[in-house]
């Protein structure tokens, strides 16, 4: 299957190009000038017909017993002569190969169509400003007639738009003008006709080939279609029903059998029956840590296949999220977290920049429970009604939403990820820092969604209620290191590190051990303008009461009101990254380094770590799923 999706990947591509082409070539063609386009410009259309003295005419028989046998003889008048056409080879149209003798009806004499007579007859059928500048024999192929394969005459003449009139040499007929404007034109009948050979034809072996293209696309696209049916996907939840799976763990201990549904993938349905297996993407198959192995073996998919090896799928090994229990009767659960389903209440939610919003949750119906720092939770997002702007804008943020279209969409369900902005050692609430994805434009055009996820939550009005699994304690700061932390991030990714900040803080004033008390801690943090800048007056004051907390906040547009950093904050980490080392005397084994931002910071980030010899046990981060 996963052969069936990089065809039906790559034959889409194709396909798409060539459609975009014939829609640019399409619309090409309905506004040009067809004269222009046909090359007849400068083309005369004097009458060419002269009286002919029948008295004077050679006897027809005459010449052909002179000449070599003719399929037929036809009479021609060439510059007000009349002329005896003899075809000795005849092909199927004109510009196929054909042998002519060009004779004189008067007297009979062979008559060659030299470059003078070409001259003239070019001249006769031209009606421009222009005069003859060159007279070239083609014997092979002609880049402005493709299609004519007969030795033929090529007259330019030097006028605006550089005419050249083609003289068949055999019979002395007028092939036909180009000029630029008709060379313009033959740019789009090539790419409309995918005449990429220069063929002249649309009967070409480019065209032929794109035939076959589409034809994988639409087969290797139904055989994947028909493949995601009979898994599930496409099942409707009227119709699911439900199937038994025994379930076993890593050590093939049997954990009895769970009712899973047919509609709901194997991650959510053993959620449905409390049993969380890990995942940081929500089910989109891009984390893979949601590993279990069934039996019997399922058919992979292009996910299973970037996460486990040859071996490893031929035992078995499958992405929870990616299958369905239709193919399954037994499974075993890789690893099994102690994460649980609760009903968040919301309690508070406020902008703390024009496009994020700081949401306060309580649980339902239990006590608070605790979590280490960097911790997050996986948000179920019902289907309902979405809008595209805020509902409780303040009016203060109204400039900066201005631009983006008002309007209602409606989505699905899903489920989405968002870590703690707050230590649970400073709260009971549930706080999370979730930026609103705005609906991007395409051409004036709202053509996308916002976020399906981030405009739920942030829209989701004080009181309300919604079900979040976890939490999930992938990313943390390293337990009883006394090593100096440094804290990098940008935009949302503000959220785990201020967590992280915060426990840190409370541990450092509940320590008794005075190393502990001095442990230093640098918060590189970015943005694009100061109002992006999150919890930035709270950030201040911390630095300012204490001596080991470095606050480095840094804009990447600039300013002049500003009078911080600017730059791309992993700039600003780059540029006091010898002095940090200089502080710990030389020896960046003592400085630990925790990221969560985008995928660019990130990577730039670690490979700027990675050549300063910070080992990777040291670097610690939350990327952005």
């Amino acid at each position: 299957m996963m052969l069936v999706r990089k065809i039906h990947k790559w034959a889409s591509v194709l396909v798409g190009i060539q459609f975009l082409l014939w829609l640019l070539s399409g619309i090409y063609f309905n506004i040009m000038d067809h004269t222009k386009a046909s090359g007849a410009t400068y083309r005369s259309e004097h009458n060419m017909a002269v009286a002919v003295d029948n008295a004077k005419l050679v006897d027809p028989k005459a010449i052909l017993e002179k000449l070599a046998p003719a399929i037929s003889v036809t009479q021609t008048n060439l510059l007000g002569q009349p002329y005896y056409l003899l075809t000795h080879v005849k092909g199927l149209y004109r510009n196929f190969v054909n042998e002519y003798t060009l004779v004189d009806a008067y007297s009979g004499a062979v008559t060659n169509v030299d470059e003078g007579f070409a001259n003239k007859l070019a001249s006769k059928s031209y009606s421009g400003p222009g005069k003859i500048k060159s007279t070239t024999l083609i014997t092979g192929v002609i880049d402005d007639f493709p299609k004519q394969k007969n030795a033929t005459w090529q007259v330019d003449f030097a006028d605006d738009i550089n005419t050249s009139v083609y003289v068949e040499q055999g019979s002395g007929r007028i092939v036909g003008h180009s000029d630029d404007e008709k060379r313009f034109a033959d740019i789009f009948f090539m790419l409309h006709f995918m005449d990429y050979g220069n063929e002249g034809s649309f009967n070409n072996v480019q065209i032929i080939l794109f035939a076959f293209i589409t034809l994988w696309l639409c087969l290797s696209g139904l055989i994947w279609t028909i493949d995601l049916g009979l898994r599930g996907q496409y099942q409707i939840k009227y119709f699911a029903k439900k199937k038994e799976v025994k379930l076993f763990d890593k050590h093939q201990k049997s954990l009895g059998s769970v009712a899973l549904s047919t509609h709901t993938n194997l991650l959510d349905g053993l959620i449905e029956q409390n049993i969380t297996l890990p995942s940081t993407c929500g089910g989109g198959g891009t984390c893979g840590r949601c590993k279990v192995m069934v039996s019997p073996i399922a058919n992979a998919t292009s996910a299973d296949h970037v996460h486990f090896n040859d071996h490893e799928i031929q035992q078995g090994y499958r992405l929870a999220c990616q299958h369905f229990c239709n193919d399954v009767e037994h499974m075993t659960l890789i690893d099994v977290t102690d994460a649980e389903k609760h009903t968040l209440e919301l309690v508070k939610s406020r902008f703390v920049s024009p496009f994020i919003k700081e949401l306060r949750f309580k649980v339902k119906g239990e006590a608070p429970f605790s979590f280490k720092a960097g911790a997050f939770m996986r948000f179920f997002i019902p289907d309902a009604t979405g809008v595209s702007k805020p509902v409780d804008l303040p009016q203060a943020l109204a400039s900066h939403w201005q631009d983006i279209d008002d309007f209602t969409y409606e989505h699905g369900d899903c489920s989405r990820s968002y870590s703690f902005a707050e230590s649970s050692k400073i709260t009971d609430e549930l706080v999370f820092t979730i930026k609103m994805q705005s609906a991007p434009k395409v051409d004036g055009n709202s053509k996308v969604l916002p976020g399906i996820g981030s405009n739920y939550l942030c829209n989701l009005a004080v009181g309300k209620t919604i079900e979040a699994l976890g939490p999930f304690e992938d990313f943390f700061a390293q337990e009883n290191s006394e090593k100096t932390m440094v804290l990098l991030g940008a935009g949302s990714g503000m959220a785990p590190l201020k967590a992280i900040i915060e426990e840190q803080m409370a541990m450092i004033s509940a320590s008794s051990e005075q190393a502990a008390a001095n442990r230093n801690i640098h918060f590189f943090y970015g943005a694009r303008v100061e109002n992006d800048l999150l919890y930035v007056d709270e950030f201040y004051q911390l630095a300012e009461q204490n001596e080991h907390f470095h606050y480095y906040p840094t804009l990447s547009r600039k300013d002049e009101k500003w009078l911080g950093a600017t730059g791309y904050v992993q700039e600003i980490l780059a540029l006091n990254l010898d002095n940090l080392i200089e502080q710990e005397s030389g020896d960046i084994t003592k400085i630990e380094f925790y990221l969560c931002g985008p995928q660019g910071l990130m990577s730039e980030t670690i490979a700027l770590l990675k050549s300063k010899g910070v080992a990777d046990s040291a670097i610690l981060f939350d990327e952005f799923i």
